[in-house]
């Protein structure tokens, strides 16, 4: 028996299991792992959040410390609701599994590991970007820090640097500035990882529902294949019913699959998608807000970097939504295009009631207001414009 966990998603467990968040595995040391995960992201959410109300307030120190925190909201709240959720998670992995056991022929089977293999390919190509990004993020974030302190310079203008950007982005005293430091930049790219990891799998279970909406396609159309309805008997009968009666459950398994999925992280994805707007938006203005931009070029690029992963998150999640509601239409525009018209009166009844229900659009919906597809992309993108532009123009 093939296993999908270790065909199709090895690549998150290689980052989810060291914070205990890998489904199927939990135990006592899994469940502090991820407590502590969660402790550690939200601990710096309540920091950037308590200098609102320690340090002396302005409107652009709001949109800075918002620009900041609204990013950490992301990175902590899908990693918290996952840990949540777990039983969830493993159920639906047993879903896929079980699924996947129930596949005899080979073009299926072959629809199936197309779109699973895809999705390790997309996750593997992340994960590899992932790494040289906080790689070369280390190298130039922490050698100055470093430096400093293993060989004191006098002169070592980039750890001055750093330590001034810090103090004066948090308002913090220099005392305590590489203790910030360190906290921040360790909990973004600990959140970066676990974000990934979770959003990936996500991300790869969104492509199997795409792939369980092929087969039911191919299963409908291997059903009203011209050969069974010119020949027609008793046995090709029973074949069509039972290939008929394949394809709808295949869709059926798809639609709650889906569904589930979706139900179980609703709030999280209606804030997300809140988040991540704020979070674009705060980050555009301050990087036109900037003096000097060519002497503040690290600040510059750490909100440009913001807005260009916002992006790309909102990019993906609405394209495989979007992928979702095509595959989904795919399988009433088979099911009309059939020669449905020679099968027998009981058989036409029957892809009557098929009709039906693939004549609704599916779609993925969170909170009822926003529904994955690239128009839900381009309006969010346009939302997010026309906040910066309001902001930007009151001052």
């Amino acid at each position: 028996m093939v296993c999908i966990r270790k065909r199709f998603f090895n690549s998150n467990r290689l980052l989810l299991l060291p914070f205990g968040l890998w489904p199927g595995e939990e135990t006592i040391v899994t469940r502090l792992q991820a407590t502590l995960l969660c402790i550690f992201l939200i601990s710096s959410i309540v920091f950037q959040l308590s200098r609102l109300f320690i340090a002396e307030c302005n409107f652009d120190f709001i949109v800075r410390i918002f620009s900041s925190t609204s990013t950490y909201v992301m990175f902590a709240s899908v990693p918290t609701v996952f840990w949540i959720h777990i039983k969830t998670i493993t159920y639906l992995f047993d879903q896929l599994q079980y699924i996947y056991d129930r596949l005899k022929d080979r073009n299926e089977i072959a629809i199936y590991d197309k779109y699973g293999y895809f999705a390790k390919h997309v996750t593997t190509t992340i994960i590899i970007l992932l790494v040289c990004c906080l790689c070369g993020s280390s190298v130039i974030t922490y050698s100055p820090v470093i430096l400093e302190i293993v060989v004191p310079l006098k002169n070592d203008l980039c750890a001055i640097r750093t330590v001034q950007f810090v103090t004066k982005y948090f308002n913090v005293s220099e005392k305590y500035c590489v203790l910030v430091f360190v906290h921040l930049t360790t909990a973004g790219a600990t959140g970066l990882i676990v974000f990934i990891g979770t959003g990936t799998m996500v991300f790869s279970y969104l492509q199997h529902i795409c792939g369980m909406f092929e087969i039911a396609s191919y299963r409908i159309e291997q059903a009203m294949a011209i050969e069974l309805l010119h020949n027609f008997h008793i046995k090709n009968r029973n074949v069509i019913c039972r290939k008929m009666i394949c394809a709808i459950d295949i869709q059926r398994q798809a639609m709650e699959f889906a569904k589930h999925l979706i139900t179980s992280m609703e709030g999280t994805l209606f804030v997300m998608i809140i988040t991540a707007v704020l979070c674009m938006t705060c980050n555009l203005y301050r990087i036109f807000q900037i003096e000097s931009p060519m002497e503040r070029m690290d600040e510059v690029l750490i909100h440009l970097g913001a807005v260009l992963f916002i992006l790309i998150m909102l990019f993906l999640s609405n394209y495989v939504g979007q992928e979702v509601i095509d595959y989904s239409n795919h399988v009433y525009v088979i099911t009309y295009n059939v020669s449905w018209y020679l099968a027998p009166l009981h058989i036409q009844k029957l892809i009557l009631f098929l009709l039906q229900r693939s004549h609704k659009i599916f779609t993925l919906s969170a909170g009822g207001l926003f529904t994955a597809s690239l128009e839900c992309f381009a309006t969010l993108v346009k939302v997010s414009m026309s906040y910066f532009t309001f902001m930007y123009s009151i001052q």
